[in-house]
């Protein structure tokens, strides 16, 4: 069962660079590019992974750079795929130390980057888990306590490996 779980969560789909248009989009159609393509990152089907008001909020707080008009270029959009990964595990404050310099970063390059990383470890990561888990009964509290609280400190430690690199970064 645990085995399935590890199985089902490491199969989700990521938004593919190639499946960025190539021509500016209206907020709207940044949102649904997201919904369509990142669903499978959604613990329930009425779950919103972006809207105007983060959207908005990432702007105010310089977090992705200014638009002009009304619409979004190529490069906000893999920003915006940027920070929405980020912003699964870091908090905004982290997220603008790392894209501060905007001007200055490939965010096309970094996802695709990102994309060859993430696709390793969805090749060796479930199989450490399941042998680390062991047999589960994940009918029984106990256990489950346990493997969840496992399974939140290597979480832990990975946002804090990711602290102590943004917190060695050059100040400005």
């Amino acid at each position: 069962m645990f085995e399935e779980i590890v199985r089902e969560v490491f199969s989700d789909h990521d938004l593919l660079p190639d499946d960025v248009p190539r021509l500016d989009l209206y907020m709207d159609q940044v949102l649904t590019l997201f919904d369509e393509h990142l669903r499978d990152n959604k613990r329930s089907p009425e779950d919103k992974l972006l809207t105007k008001t983060m959207i908005n909020n990432y702007s105010k707080e310089h977090l992705l750079m200014p638009v002009k008009g009304k619409k979004y270029t190529r490069q906000h959009m893999m920003q915006l795929l940027c920070i929405y990964w980020l912003k699964q595990s870091l908090l905004l404050s982290d997220v603008k130390a790392l894209t501060a310099r905007s001007s200055e970063i490939d965010f096309e390059h970094c996802y695709e980057k990102f994309l060859e990383i993430k696709d390793g470890l969805r090749r060796f990561i479930p199989e450490e888990l399941v042998k680390a888990a062991g047999e589960c009964d994940l009918n029984d509290p106990q256990t489950v306590l346990s493997l969840c609280l496992s399974l939140t400190a290597m979480s832990t430690y990975m946002r804090r490996l990711c602290e102590t690199i943004i917190d060695k970064l050059p100040k400005e």
